[in-house]
């Protein structure tokens, strides 16, 4: 039988040519290839139905009267000027807005990666025929480097995703939303925990409910999601610390196996879970889990006080989705792995001890510089005594 491709030419290399040009000629991370990603592992199930109308409506009303409480907790910045206004969607929407939202942080990624090849020249480059086996080779290796765009694409997908699964809302970890964004509900997931954990449904969605706007008020704070945007951007920018390891990685592959790409590309670990850290990624890791126990501080005690005036006694559902929190599944971790932001019941224990401490020391108002004085965040060593931090703040006055 008469060789298609021709004489003493590999079968796949017109095949992978053309993904070669495909992914080269597209700049920056693919946001469509992620969007969809995303809204593939979110739809689970597959008949999962729209929002019910009377859900919204019960959803914008809660917001209402929680608003009133939020305005007068002198445990959270003012939330006068910051419209906590909740959107009640499904997962396949939470999932595709939180594409929109975190693209800036993968396109950040992406950017580091650049550094060791420019996508556009491999594709461009790239010889219409190949006729010796080296060469074959060559393409395989740059296919591997013009991948690293789709890999993130896919990976921002995947981690959006499996979050969609389970999260409350838009702030299941404490990452900045843009400052238009309207913050999102997911009836679906608040309604399954509740069933999971047989709990009452209107106490759960009330508890759900607080806390997004518990959160939504925390990091609509410039000081607050200024500096976890800060370190979120130099975690990612020292990743490129690992991009040697990662290119490695990716090389060693067998692409000619759709069994063999399809595993990289499904792999949780994949290209945001590298398997060593540098000394930078370290340091900034050390101020992230700091920066993270005192958001968790703060709104643990938030949800404590509020949540005993409007629901009586919510420690139930406190401790049931702190479980849930710390025993994500690998997709779910993704996302922390990729934001360097790991939620553990040590850091949140951290952080609640902080907050009591200065509310012992200074009452509720003690913890007012947190949103109002820059650089007045806890280092490592004052967020287990807080009596130093308060010293710290008053010796700068």
């Amino acid at each position: 039988m008469t060789n298609p491709f021709g004489s003493g030419s590999n079968p796949f290399e017109f095949l992978l040519g053309d993904i070669l040009k495909m992914l080269g000629s597209q700049k920056g991370m693919h946001s469509e290839m992620a969007r969809q990603m995303a809204i593939s592992v979110a739809n689970v199930p597959a008949d999962q139905p729209n929002v019910d109308p009377l859900d919204r409506i019960q959803y914008e009303e809660l917001t209402q009267i929680l608003q009133i409480h939020l305005q007068n907790f002198a445990g959270l910045p003012p939330a006068l000027s910051h419209n906590t206004k909740l959107e009640a969607v499904t997962r396949v929407e939470w999932a595709s807005r939180t594409v929109s939202d975190w693209e800036k942080y993968a396109n950040m990624l992406q950017k580091v990666a650049e550094v060791h090849e420019d996508q556009k020249e491999i594709g461009s480059e790239l010889p219409s025929q190949i006729e010796e086996p080296e060469n074959f080779t060559q393409m395989i290796q740059g296919l591997s480097k013009v991948l690293g765009p789709a890999m993130i694409a896919m990976q921002l997908g995947s981690m959006v995703g499996h979050l969609a699964r389970v999260a409350f809302g838009s702030f299941e970890i404490a990452v900045p939303r843009p400052t238009n964004a309207v913050g999102m509900i997911i009836p679906f997931n608040v309604d399954s925990f509740a069933r999971e954990w047989e709990m009452p449904l209107d106490q759960v969605r009330l508890w759900a409910t607080l806390r997004e706007m518990v959160m939504s008020t925390l990091l609509s704070v410039p000081l607050i999601s200024e500096r976890v945007d800060e370190l979120i951007s130099k975690h990612i920018e020292a990743s490129a610390a690992n991009l040697n390891q990662i290119q490695d990685r990716l090389t060693k592959l067998d692409l000619t196996s759709p069994e063999g790409l399809q595993a990289a590309l499904s792999d949780p670990t994949g290209i945001f879970g590298p398997e060593e850290q540098s000394d930078a990624q370290r340091r900034i890791l050390d101020d992230m889990r700091t920066t993270m126990a005192v958001i968790e501080g703060l709104t643990s005690n938030a949800m404590t006080t509020l949540g005993s005036r409007l629901l009586g006694n919510s420690t139930a559902i406190d401790e049931a989705f702190l479980r849930r929190r710390i025993e994500r599944s690998d997709g779910e971790r993704l996302s922390e792995q990729f934001f360097g932001i790991e939620i553990t019941r040590a850091g949140i224990e951290e952080g609640q001890d902080f907050v009591r401490g200065v509310i012992e020391r200074g009452g509720e108002e003690g913890l007012s510089p947190l949103w109002t004085r820059k650089e007045a965040f806890p280092t490592p060593s004052e967020l287990v005594a807080p009596g130093l931090w308060l010293a710290r703040l008053e010796l700068e006055d």
